[in-house]
């Protein structure tokens, strides 16, 4: 089989570069997800991968990107040229992701694994098959039109209404593929109208994590809490910080990464409470070495949403793959079978946090160590990235 992967994925080296130099300012959610299935198929599989990519550029000054490719893993990215400018850049992309696609095409047994939310490539694969007869795979991470809409926010009035009409747009390319790649059931319903070939693989951790060893002596001097992903109200990342403030734990740190809606003010909070750290952007590995010297990891991603039941945080792998154990919320999109590897806010309130927290704090490091032992034993032995990927490509050779 020869695996053409559309995304905005691209090397890891590439994209810590990128990250340093604050050329990419959001959460590699999308990048770790992409990055660790195409890793899971490499080592699963002998076929070829192919990823055309439109990695994003948030600075910089730069304009003018001229076609790159590079290999990583055994895996061949390759970047189309593009001139970094409103709407010129996603023409150009549509156009040269078509001329790209139509050249690795060419080879017998081709399939098209597309990130159906990436719209310009996911475009340019629907064009082409107007005049090839080849599958379209999508991945639906997330439903369009379904999620917090938190980053929105932070949008001026044009930008949210284009970026409405492009998820408006989406939503109706989505429902025009010829199999999926579902993170939770519930997806199913919305985005597969048609009743086309599905699986459903809610995520996956990175199966190198196994020869790193989350040890007690490594743990930061100070205990400490924390939390990396999208810094937004609509997370529950400020009920977090307002709950454990309240505690006036002093054996404790909170410490925080990303970026978000909520970051100007934690800024300024971080400021005013020494055991509470805003550490914004930072590489992957940067966020792994912080993760093994915790003491307990957090999601506090609130779950009456109605978008919920629709998504499955990566983070909930990531970090119990860690070895660190997770203390999160009770999401629709988690099965019940991850429940007894991780501790579980009951309440979704202040004092529901404020009660989780008390009852974690009060357990020895030996007892916080094992329940994270137990969380990476499961991520590893149950959720592997190869692991995940081998149940995908055996359901792509079935189409």
């Amino acid at each position: 089989m020869n695996i053409i992967y559309l995304s905005a994925v691209c090397s890891q080296d590439r994209f810590d570069k990128l990250v340093l130099e604050k050329k990419i300012t959001k959460m590699p959610q999308a990048q770790k997800y992409h990055h660790l299935l195409l890793v899971g198929l490499r080592k699963a599989t002998d076929d070829f991968i192919t990823v055309i990519s439109s990695y994003p550029i948030t600075g910089g000054s730069k304009r003018h990107f001229e076609q790159e490719t590079e290999q990583e893993s055994g895996i061949n990215y390759i970047y189309p040229a593009f001139i970094r400018f409103p709407f010129i850049r996603q023409l150009q992309l549509w156009i040269n992701t078509i001329r790209l696609i139509s050249i690795h095409a060419k080879k017998k047994n081709s399939i098209i694994v597309c990130d159906v939310l990436n719209g310009s490539v996911c475009y340019a694969a629907r064009f082409l098959r107007f005049f090839k007869k080849i599958k379209i795979v999508g991945i639906v991470t997330d439903v369009p039109g379904l999620t917090s809409g938190a980053r929105n926010k932070l949008l001026p009035w044009w930008k949210r209404t284009i970026r409405k009409i492009i998820i408006d747009t989406t939503k109706n390319s989505v429902h025009k593929c010829d199999a999926y790649l579902l993170l939770t059931q519930a997806m199913n319903d919305v985005v597969n109208p048609k009743k086309m070939p599905y699986i459903v693989i809610e995520g996956h951790s990175d199966i190198a994590m196994a020869d790193r060893g989350n040890k007690l002596e490594s743990k930061n001097e100070h205990k400490t809490i924390m939390y990396a992903g999208g810094i937004h109200k609509e997370f529950g990342i400020a009920l977090l910080v307002e709950s454990f403030i309240a505690l006036n734990n002093s054996e404790w740190e909170l410490h925080i990464y990303g970026d978000g809606n909520y970051q100007k003010e934690l800024t300024i909070i971080s400021k005013e409470h020494t055991n509470l750290k805003y550490f914004g952007m930072r590489p992957n590995a940067e966020i792994i070495e912080a993760q093994m010297k915790a003491c307990l990891m957090v999601n506090p991603r609130i779950s009456n949403a109605e978008y919920i039941k629709y998504s499955f945080p990566s983070k909930t792998l990531e970090c119990m793959v860690s070895g660190t154990p997770l203390l999160t919320t009770k999401l629709a999109g988690m099965p019940k079978d991850y429940y007894p590897y991780v501790y579980l806010f009951e309440e979704e309130t202040e004092e529901g946090f404020k009660k989780a927290l008390r009852e974690v704090f009060s357990l020895s490091s030996e007892e916080l160590h094992e329940k994270g032992t137990m969380a990476k034993d499961f991520a590893l032995n149950n959720k592997n990235n190869v692991k995940q990927a081998q149940l995908f490509y055996s359901f792509l050779k079935q189409l």
